[in-house]
C-alpha cells in the first residue's frame, strides 16, 4: 500500500529510530509525488513503523518534533485501522468484522498462553521481555490492542487486560 510522508517526516524516522536496515533503505528509496514522497508498506510494515514512531515521540524532549511524530503516528494508526476496516465486510462476530495484523496477533496468541499459564494477566514488563521491545512500543500495542476491541483493561489496574477473542480466533505463538 502507498504511504505517503513528508521529507521532514522520512528524516525524523531515519534519524531518530531505530527502524531496520531494510525499512531504512525503503524510506531513503522512497519515490517523490508532488510535495510528498511515496513508500509501499505492508499493514505490518506499518504497524511496525507506528510503534518506532510512538517509542521516539514518548522519549523526545523537543515539543515541536514530538508534536510532529504525534501527528505521523496518528495518521499511520489511522491508516492501519482503515485499511483492516475496508477490506472486511461487517459481519456478525468481533474476529471477523475487525482482522488483526500478524504482530497484534503475537500479542494476543501470547496473553492467551500467559494467562492459561500463569493464571493471571501479563504486565506490560513482560511484554516487553518476550518481544524484546521498548515499554513504549508495549503500552502503545496495548492501547491500539483496546481501542480495536480484541482486550479489555483496566487503566492503573496492574494484569487488567482479558483476551476478547477465543483460542480458535488466535494465531500459534511464535
Amino acid at each position: 500500500m502507498d504511504v505517503r510522508l513528508t521529507t521532514q517526516e522520512r528524516d525524523l524516522i531515519l534519524e531518530r529510530t531505530f527502524i531496520d536496515d531494510e525499512m531504512g533503505v525503503r524510506l531513503r528509496e522512497a519515490a517523490p509525488h508532488g510535495s510528498r514522497l511515496v513508500v509501499q508498506l505492508t499493514l505490518d510494515d506499518i504497524d511496525d513503523l507506528a510503534g518506532h514512531v510512538a517509542a521516539e515521540a514518548n522519549h523526545c524532549s523537543e515539543p515541536r518534533v514530538r508534536r510532529v511524530l504525534d501527528a505521523l503516528y496518528d495518521r499511520l494508526a489511522g491508516i492501519e485501522n482503515t485499511v483492516t476496516d475496508e477490506d472486511v465486510e461487517p459481519r456478525a462476530t468481533l474476529t471477523e468484522a475487525k482482522t488483526f495484523t500478524a504482530k497484534q496477533g503475537q500479542y494476543l496468541a501470547y496473553i492467551y498462553y500467559y494467562t492459561k499459564i500463569h493464571g493471571r494477566a501479563p504486565a506490560e514488563s513482560d511484554f516487553r521481555r518476550f518481544f524484546r521491545v521498548t515499554p513504549p512500543v508495549v503500552h502503545q500495542m496495548i492501547k491500539t490492542l483496546e481501542a480495536r476491541g480484541f482486550i479489555d483493561r483496566q487503566p492503573g489496574v496492574a494484569r487488567s487486560i482479558r483476551l476478547r477473542l477465543t483460542r480458535a480466533e488466535l494465531p500459534e505463538l511464535e
